[in-house]
């Protein structure tokens, strides 16, 4: 009987020993889960951080402003013709983003055309030859007075014509002749000289008080001698009708260009 219940014992000892393995492997079992579960949440943080990190370099990348053409051009023609005073401004308020320039060099005048195609080209392009400039940049380089005198073209103030006001401080001069009207008035160095047809019944008054009130926002270059700025009414796709002269030492330079306020813009960026 003492036999029969020492079995006993020993089974439920057994019994007993072998739940506490089963607790004690499913306790390891659950506490690995978690571990893992735990290391799948950061890793699933970690994968969320880099992607967020490389969406955001790529919109900064896609938002970076592209590089100025102007500047890549003026860079360009810089090199190419060292010395010469060139703007730094297109002086557009569309197409800068399909600026073209070319230039041509024979002997001691250096020009420069600028232009806006459907398409960029490359700098120079023999191609741009076709497109339609909106500003041409002239430089002669140690001009004589003579030269320098027919390129500036400057109209001396004008006396005993009739007057009219343009603003406060400012009285111009008109006379017609063959079937032109002529608006002009003068300061500092230069002349500033409005044409206007007769026939098509131009009024060159209107044209006169909107140039100087450009004139007055932008300036004109400093001038060694004298200095022109000549406008003529007409704006047919292609016509140059503003041009503006001056000399710098003994260098002198000519604009012409589509639009008053474009030249003057540009004007105003020299360096």
């Amino acid at each position: 009987m003492k036999k029969q219940i020492g079995i006993t014992a020993a089974i439920l000892m057994a019994l007993s020993l072998a739940a506490c393995s089963n607790q004690s492997q499913s306790s390891n079992s659950n506490s690995s889960a978690s571990s893992s579960k735990v290391q799948k949440n950061n890793t699933s943080k970690s994968e969320s951080k880099t992607s967020e990190s490389s969406s955001s370099s790529q919109e900064s990348s896609s938002q970076a402003p592209e590089q100025n053409r102007m500047d890549n051009l003026t860079a360009k023609l810089r090199k190419a013709l060292p010395g010469m005073l060139l703007p730094t401004k297109d002086g557009l308020g569309t197409g800068s983003d399909k600026l073209n320039v070319r230039y041509t060099s024979e002997g001691n005048v250096n020009t420069v055309y600028y232009s806006v195609g459907n398409t960029t080209s490359d700098f120079n392009a023999s191609n741009l030859k076709n497109e339609k400039p909106y500003a041409v940049l002239k430089e002669v380089k140690n001009a004589s007075e003579s030269e320098a005198s027919d390129i500036i073209n400057y109209s001396p103030e004008q006396q005993g014509l009739p007057t009219t006001k343009l603003d406060d401080s400012t009285t111009a001069t008109t006379q017609g002749a063959a079937g032109q009207k002529y608006l002009q008035w003068n300061k500092d160095k230069y002349s500033f000289v409005i044409q206007a047809s007769s026939m098509m019944k131009q009024d060159p008054t209107k044209r006169g008080k909107e140039v100087l009130a450009l004139v007055n926002k932008y300036g004109v270059p400093g001038t060694t001698s004298n200095g022109n700025l000549h406008v003529t009414l007409g704006d047919s796709v292609g016509s140059l009708n503003t041009v503006i002269a001056w000399q710098d030492g003994k260098n002198v330079y000519q604009i012409k260009a589509h639009d008053t306020e474009t030249a003057l813009k540009m004007l105003a960026s020299l360096k």
